[in-house]
């Protein structure tokens, strides 16, 4: 029975469409990505770097986007294609490896109805869909799945 199901899994996903795949392991990421201006007028905007962290299997296959500075607020955004998963599943991946003990933040991935202007992306830029962790104080850990409907789309 498990072989049966490993199977049709993979034969699933050898028909699926990857619309968008980063896995920051080369230096052009930085020409994908955009960095938000938000918050540096404040001084509290984050600066980003690449890298696989304290933990990891392989340092040059592992790579991820990593925050430089504690107590910033981090924006980062890529453009992809327009696409339409109309009676077609649509799966959202990725990883987040919380490394230090933080007191409050997350770690979100937003897909935006576009186009936005990525250099003024913030907390307030309208999206369809919002998920990832949330950690606040001691007895808030939880993930944060949001679909927005009503969202402009162009």
């Amino acid at each position: 029975m498990k072989t049966a199901l490993v199977f049709a899994a993979l034969v699933a996903v050898s028909f699926a469409t990857i619309y968008f795949e980063e896995t920051f392991s080369d230096d052009a990421w930085e020409s994908r990505w955009v960095s938000s201006k938000s918050r540096e007028a404040e001084g509290s905007q984050g600066k980003w770097a690449v890298s696989a962290g304290k933990f990891y299997n392989d340092a040059k296959e592992d790579q991820g986007l990593q925050t430089t500075q504690d107590a910033r607020f981090y924006q980062i955004s890529a453009e992809f294609p327009k696409f339409s998963n109309k009676d077609k599943d649509l799966i959202l991946q990725y990883s987040v490896k919380h490394e230090q003990k933080i007191d409050c933040g997350g770690g979100y991935v937003k897909i935006l109805p576009g186009p936005v202007d990525q250099a003024a992306f913030n907390g307030d830029t309208p999206y369809n869909i919002m998920f990832g962790p949330d950690i606040c104080g001691y007895s808030t850990k939880k993930v944060h799945v949001i679909f927005n409907y009503k969202v402009r789309t162009t």
